[in-house]
């Protein structure tokens, strides 16, 4: 497809991905430090970043409090773009965001490095869910012991697919996406 968004369905499949959720949505916006697989896409300033580094830390940085130069010589082999961060040190925050009321959401959450979750909450639906705020997606993180969390993109985007299958309720079922975070399945070939 020439489009830039494709059903999560599609974007999982053409990665071979076992699992995947909804990612930044960097790819209708024009800025962000955006670095996958260890290379720089973009080096724009947005509001706040994510960082997976290449030893598998977590972290997040406020608006100009780093560059992707020293994101490069730190090792940085992922960036998302979306925020806010969730935790400070990995204690729940009260979260004044434009993004802040009810919403469907996704987060990544770290706990060490190679130990990770990832979050999905449904919302906007009466009667099934009515999603969360940013304040008690933070509260949540606490709860089941994340030491660093980011907020990713929410909304009809919040989405998580398992196998071939998209395993939660997104509002008027989902929209089309442009990226996602996800764990490739094992190459079979290989022995």
């Amino acid at each position: 497809s020439s489009s830039k968004f494709q059903d999560i369905l599609e974007l999982a499949a053409a990665k071979n991905a076992i699992f995947a959720v909804s990612g930044d949505f960097c790819s209708v916006r024009s800025d962000g430090i955006i670095i996958r697989n260890g290379e720089l896409l973009r080096d724009e300033y947005f509001s706040d970043i994510c960082v997976l580094t290449e030893s598998g830390v977590l972290e997040t940085y406020e608006t100009r409090q780093t560059s992707a130069e020293a994101l490069l010589a730190e090792g940085a082999w992922q960036t998302w773009c979306f925020g806010p961060p969730l935790l400070e040190n990995g204690k729940a925050i009260e979260i004044q965001h434009n993004l802040s009321r009810l919403n469907p959401r996704c987060a990544i959450g770290y706990y060490e490095p190679g130990h990770y979750c990832l979050i999905v909450a449904d919302g906007r639906q009466k009667y099934y869910s009515i999603g969360m705020t940013l304040t008690e997606l933070s509260k949540f993180c606490e709860s089941i012991g994340c030491k660093v969390a980011y907020n990713l993109d929410g909304g009809m985007s919040a989405m998580m697919v398992f196998g071939n299958e998209k395993v939660n309720q997104p509002p008027d079922g989902g929209r089309r996406i442009g990226d996602i975070l996800y764990i490739e399945r094992e190459d079979n070939n290989e022995k």
